[in-house]
């Protein structure tokens, strides 16, 4: 068994939650710590501090509280579909019921189930009591009086009335009244309660007291409402006979969107995901999936995505029913339409081109196939072949959705930002091509107003007429160290490219022609000929 999690350190320590109860602060609930130094619930705030004084307070939050019920409930959906919240009441209980009934084989019996519950509740940071019993009643009793020492607590099948008898009265989940009034009688525990007639019970306490003990004992159903897991926007429709056609499948989809889109717009969500499955007479089945770049609930679009599947779909011994389904949707804004007649605004038209390029890629996602529709994005490096990339245009990832810190730094370090326009070429080459330079005269050299006279590249010779430069860009250094001898000729360029240790002198030439050009060469005896300690050149990219 795993003890509680470490990383809450106020649970050494009184800790309380209070609320505001008939016009005074009273204590809703107390640790272990608070209840050992005599802080119960139901003490007032002022009674508490003056048994302790370093009591630690919060308020209550009950939507906070039921969040985390809502959240446990889901992650309890692992042991069993059938379950509830017994949500915060006046006696300051909340907890989930669990009807393991025919699951607990799957983890290795009762026992190994509570087990597994305790120790991944712990892991959590949660302190549990975990009760099990036939009867509902008998559970909330076991958990809340019978625990000791942290141990999940079982009642025998059909042993309530012998193992529950000396618990106290407040194991029948009375309400607080009942409970006083049976306190002052001097009726303090089942016991007590089980050897009394049951008329002047009625009479005194109404059906409460004798049916809860009814409930308990398993005399009368206790029938619990279970919080079903919510369900997706589902569509489907069956058919009387099967169908084959086209046209009838086309004119059933269009009924399946129109009732799907309603839906959607009553709740402001748009569709991301759809998919459609058409189910044969034969037990086969076809599954077409299909997403969009934004939150949308247009039926005719919708339908245009699918048409073209739908026309090659094999119908076999005829079609039983078809079902629609979405999987993942978007909070969407109604659309509001002009009532005047006029030229629509700047800004009108602007967010009308997005929707209709948002349609746009959808369509041709849907022919041409998932991922083949791509888009430029912006990067986080400096580095010219890194600082650009494509990514699916249907990806949810995009400039205006990056971090402040990230955005910018795309922007300064691909030298976006602050570079004059044309300082980058249009088109850059997958990899950086060598040249072959024209031979320099004895007094020239790279770093004087003309680099070189000219070049020749894939058997075109260029005389250069301007140049611009020279802009050094150095390698991410902690993408991997540069090699202990930068002179190694063994070390290719775009190895060193590769590991970050590539230092690189750009230059923006001009030849006589006009054509506009990105050279570069490497500043350090780095892959240099032993003959003449010439520098090695390389075309980047192509201004236009």
């Amino acid at each position: 068994m795993s003890e509680p999690a470490p990383y809450a350190p106020w649970r050494k320590k009184p800790f309380a939650v209070i609320a505001a109860d008939a016009g005074a602060v009273r204590i809703a609930a107390a640790n272990s710590a608070a209840r050992a130094a005599g802080v119960d619930p139901g003490l007032s705030l002022t009674d508490a501090r003056a048994v302790v004084p370093t009591l630690k307070v919060v308020e209550a939050d009950p939507a906070a509280d039921r969040a985390c019920l809502d959240a446990m409930l889901a992650w309890a959906r692992r042991y069993t579909p059938w379950l509830a919240i017994e949500g915060l009441d006046e006696r300051g209980g909340a907890g989930l019921w669990l009807d393991i009934t025919g699951c607990a084989h799957l983890f290795g019996g009762e026992q190994a189930l509570l087990q597994d519950v305790k120790s991944r509740l712990n892991r959590l940071g949660f302190v549990c009591r975990l009760g099990l019993a036939d009867t509902p009643g008998a559970a909330w009793a076991a958990a809340r009086c019978l625990t000791s020492s942290g141990a999940p607590a079982c009642v025998p099948e059909g042993e309530q009335r012998t193992h529950l008898s000396m618990l106290p009265t407040t194991a029948l989940r009375l309400s607080p009244r009942t409970l006083e009034t049976l306190n002052r009688l001097g009726v303090r525990t089942l016991a007590d309660l089980l050897v009394l007639p049951r008329a002047p019970l009625t009479r005194r306490f109404g059906q409460e007291v004798c049916l809860r003990l009814d409930q308990l004992l398993g005399r009368v159903d206790e029938p619990l409402s279970p919080e079903m897991e919510r369900l997706p926007y589902v569509a489907r429709i069956n058919f009387a006979e099967p169908i084959g056609r086209t046209e009838d499948v086309e004119a059933a989809l269009r009924d399946l969107l129109d009732s799907l889109c309603v839906r959607l717009e009553k709740d402001r969500k748009g569709i991301r995901r759809l998919v459609f499955e058409v189910f044969r007479v034969d037990n086969t089945a076809d599954r077409i999936a299909m997403g969009t770049g934004q939150a949308v609930r247009r039926p005719e679009h919708l339908f245009r995505l699918f048409r073209e599947k739908i026309d090659g779909l094999d119908a076999g011994f005829g079609i039983e029913f078809l079902m629609l389904t979405v999987t993942a949707t978007d909070l969407m804004a109604s659309e509001q339409e002009r009532i005047s007649i006029g030229t629509k605004p700047e800004s009108e038209r602007a967010s009308q081109s997005g929707r209709d390029l948002a349609l746009l890629i959808d369509r041709l996602e849907a022919r041409l196939g998932s991922g083949r529709v791509v888009r430029p994005q912006i990067r986080a490096s400096h580095i010219p072949e890194r600082a650009a990339g494509f990514v699916p245009a249907l990806s949810r990832v995009n400039q205006a959705t990056l971090p402040g810190d990230v955005r910018e730094a795309a922007l300064l370090h691909s030298d976006f930002g602050r570079m004059r326009p044309g300082a980058r070429p249009i088109h850059l080459l997958p990899k950086p091509e060598s040249v072959d330079p024209m031979p320099v005269g004895a007094s020239a050299s790279p770093t004087q107003v003309m680099p070189l006279p000219g070049f020749s590249w894939r058997r075109q010779t260029y005389h250069l007429a301007a140049a611009e430069g020279p802009e050094r860009i150095a390698g991410s250094w902690w993408r991997g160290a540069l090699p202990p001898d930068r002179s190694k000729e063994q070390q290719s360029y775009f190895t060193l490219c590769e590991d970050g240790g590539a230092v690189r002198e750009y230059w923006r030439v001009e030849s006589e022609d006009g054509a506009r050009f990105w050279l570069f060469y490497l500043p350090f005896p780095l892959l240099q000929s032993r003959a003449d300690h010439q520098p090695r050149w390389f075309l980047h990219g192509l201004f236009a």
